[in-house]
């Protein structure tokens, strides 16, 4: 990502989260941003540390909660779900436990029977208050590869196609970073079925002011036709109706 982002043509294989910062940022003419791409330790520390830094697309937890200024939610995704190589021998495991799991993959109880899978993580990112707990147990470790954070976006892709981890957590709409007619998902129990993402910003005035104009121009867009459809490229058209519902409570909700 080039400082210079927001003037650029934006390319095809651009994510949801890249589109709707357009829409959000190009709403708020008060503000004059800058962008620098880095991992998220990097922009943690920047933005913990500069009163003008901010961080897009951010889980809310309490832990951030208490270090920075939380927007209104930017975006909102399908939970995450369990990537794997279409050609993986895995599935056939997989289809015929998933009866005796509910129809959704049950993380843990995969992790501590199925011998020799890997599953790769980013270290430094956030999977959700439920699976953040999940990933910490000690009995689940050999099962699990934790790859730095870089500053690029979906860097596990490579990994699980070079066939050096079985599978991989992601949300769907990060598929338009990936060829994907090479993977299969399946839903996992354990991961929240709606996520929210939000711009974070400093703890100081500087920080406030920023959120306060994000916020004006995500209350503008998020009740629109427009902004729904962008989220609706990511979700496929049977579970549209579901999303629609909880975007609607999710979303909406968060302004009333």
């Amino acid at each position: 990502m080039s400082p210079d982002w927001l003037s650029t043509t934006p390319t095809t294989i651009e994510s949801l989260e890249l589109k709707l910062m357009r829409l959000i940022l190009a709403q708020s003419s008060d503000l004059t941003p800058h962008f620098r791409q880095v991992n998220h330790t990097k922009a943690t520390e920047l933005t913990r540390t500069q009163s003008s830094s901010c961080m897009a697309s951010i889980l809310k937890n309490p832990q951030r909660a208490a270090e920075f200024i939380f927007s209104q939610p930017l975006l909102a995704t399908e939970g995450l779900r369990l990537y794997l190589p279409i050609e993986s021998p895995l599935h056939t495991k997989l289809q015929s436990r998933l009866k005796l799991w509910g129809g959704k993959v049950q993380l843990r109880d995969l992790l501590l029977t199925e011998s020799g899978f890997v599953l790769g993580l980013d270290q430094e990112r956030s999977y959700g208050a439920g699976l953040d707990v999940l990933l910490k147990e000690k009995v689940l470790r050999r099962s699990l590869y934790f790859k730095q954070s870089g500053a690029q976006i979906a860097q596990l892709w490579p990994m699980l196609q070079q066939g050096r981890v079985s599978a991989v957590l992601e949300y769907p709409f990060m598929l338009a970073t990936t060829d994907a007619s090479r993977l299969h998902s399946y839903e996992v129990a354990e991961a929240e079925p709606l996520q929210l993402g939000y711009f974070a910003c400093n703890k100081s005035e500087t920080g406030q002011a920023i959120i306060n104009s994000l916020d004006q121009s995500i209350q503008a867009l998020v009740g629109t036709q427009a902004y729904l459809d962008l989220h609706l490229t990511t979700v496929p058209t049977e579970r549209q109706q579901a999303f629609i519902q909880n975007y609607n409570q999710l979303m909406l909700g968060k302004l009333n």
